[in-house]
């Protein structure tokens, strides 16, 4: 991981060379930080990891929303989510209804 220059928001990690485990934890940690472009890279490299692995879109959606509850974390689920699958906010929601 690359750190730029002190009070710099500058972050540079090479996500594919991360382990699941890693993978899943930086993503974590970055929720909510201005590092937006290297937290959706991360998404998307889980995905893409997952999709190899034989998931389909519906299942990584149904993992995502397993065990949360209220419609709004829902809805924040799928909108920092379904960019990282390649579809729509509302493709995401009709893989979760059906």
């Amino acid at each position: 991981m690359k750190v730029k220059g002190e009070g710099e928001s500058f972050l540079d990690v090479d996500v594919s060379s991360l382990s699941h485990e890693h993978l899943v934890e930086v993503i974590k940690q970055l929720e909510g930080s201005a590092h937006i472009t290297l937290r959706k890279k991360a998404q998307k490299e889980l995905v893409k990891r997952l999709k190899a692995k034989g998931f389909s879109n519906k299942r990584i959606a149904m993992l995502l929303v397993s065990n949360i509850y209220g419609k709004r974390k829902r809805l924040a689920i799928i909108e920092d989510w379904a960019e990282a699958l390649e579809i729509s906010e509302n493709e995401f929601i009709k893989l979760i209804s059906g």
